[in-house]
């Protein structure tokens, strides 16, 4: 007689995009555990996994309630409640398995000053706000193994979404040099690119889901010689996402559903700024003022931020008749001007928005894991 394991389960909420009051609910079943043997294979289980607490990291305690229900203790959250922008909001908990140590570390997306951060691109191997938050996060990281592993050794689950995407990229790829590849199991959301290094495929634990769709993870642009560590899944050309989507959702999708668009922007990206000298030392006319993209960027620091003041208001009335305008059609597509200046969300509703949103993104990977 075969005797079958019994199948366990997990039942996991993360936030839809764009209702902060409404969840979804995922249900996961594996017949051992949802981390893989191997972390070197793809595990459409602990992606499921890993979607469902990056997701959910901007609320606190839906984040703490996941990792509970996988069988997580010890949680702490850090760098919740102020937002400088070197700095990375996370949350490390840990389990006990076979005498080794399993700490979970999920890397919150953008909030507050952190936007700062996202366009210092600075002149080093790694995007420098990025690099600057993985320190960071691996230096409270270290804090944590050195206070609970005590004769064990420990493992490694790392995941985030979008900013949290890119900081868990590079933190992933640190824990494997000190660690080995073997203790790392990483997979990241709609990260930004995050490293000029040409060896990053040798980090197979690492899996990043992007969407070509989704500008947010074609940043700092690959002519620039960006990528990211680990293994890029594309979760472009996967079916009919705008129906999943309006039935996770009940909302109707206003993001791309091709690439071309951002592929256009891409380019426009180009002729502004062909390398990160220009990015940073190349000025054009902005009404009364000159300013590089890096400066305009800037300034679309200080709307996502909820900064905005009559000054950088100015800068975007101005840059409609600029060379800065294609670029800032492009950002406010699907929404009005003057919703994106005077929102109340730090990424209000629009086209780019919806593309990079949690909701797109779990509505595509249904498609590629069920």
């Amino acid at each position: 007689m075969i005797i079958k394991p019994q199948q366990k389960e997990w039942f996991l909420r993360f936030p839809i995009s764009g209702s902060p009051h409404r969840t979804a609910l995922r249900h996961i079943t594996a017949n051992h555990d949802f981390l893989p043997q191997n972390s070197c294979f793809f595990s459409p289980t602990a992606c499921s996994v890993a979607a469902a607490l990056s997701m959910s990291a901007d609320d606190e305690k839906l984040l703490r309630d996941n990792l509970s229900a996988l069988g997580y203790g010890d949680v702490i959250t850090i760098a919740y409640q102020t937002t400088e922008r070197d700095k990375v909001g996370m949350c490390i908990a840990s389990r006990v398995r076979e005498n080794r140590l399993q700490i979970a570390a999920v890397l919150r997306g953008t909030s507050g000053d952190e936007w700062y951060s996202n366009f210092e691109v600075g002149y080093s191997a790694e995007h420098s706000g990025f690099a600057k938050a993985a320190d960071f996060a691996e230096l409270k990281l270290g804090d944590y193994v050195f206070t609970h592993a005590i004769g064990m050794e420990p493992e490694f689950f790392v995941t985030g979404y979008s900013r949290g995407g890119a900081v868990a990229n590079i933190l992933a790829k640190r824990l494997c040099d000190r660690y080995g590849l073997e203790r790392v199991c990483a997979y990241t959301f709609a990260s930004p690119s995050t490293t000029l290094s040409r060896r990053t495929n040798r980090y197979n634990c690492i899996y990043n889901l992007v969407r070509q769709e989704d500008l947010f993870t074609r940043v700092p642009p690959e002519g620039w010689g960006y990528t990211k560590y680990g293994k890029n899944i594309s979760l472009s050309d996967v079916g009919d996402m705008t129906a999943r989507y309006r039935q996770l959702t009940g909302e109707e999708y206003i993001g791309f559903t091709r690439q071309r668009a951002v592929d256009n922007f891409i380019g426009a990206l180009y002729d502004l700024a062909p390398n990160v000298n220009a990015y940073y030392r190349r000025r054009r006319p902005v009404g009364d003022r000159k300013l590089s993209l890096y400066e305009f960027m800037t300034t679309v620091a200080h709307m996502l931020s909820q900064n905005m003041d009559d000054d950088a208001a100015d800068v975007f009335l101005s840059a409609m008749m600029s060379d800065y305008a294609d670029l800032l059609n492009f950002l406010s597509s699907g929404a009005d001007l003057n919703d994106l200046i005077a929102s109340a969300n730090a990424i209000p509703k629009c086209s780019v928005a919806d593309s990079h949103s949690p909701a797109a993104y779990m509505a595509s990977l249904d498609a590629v894991i069920g």
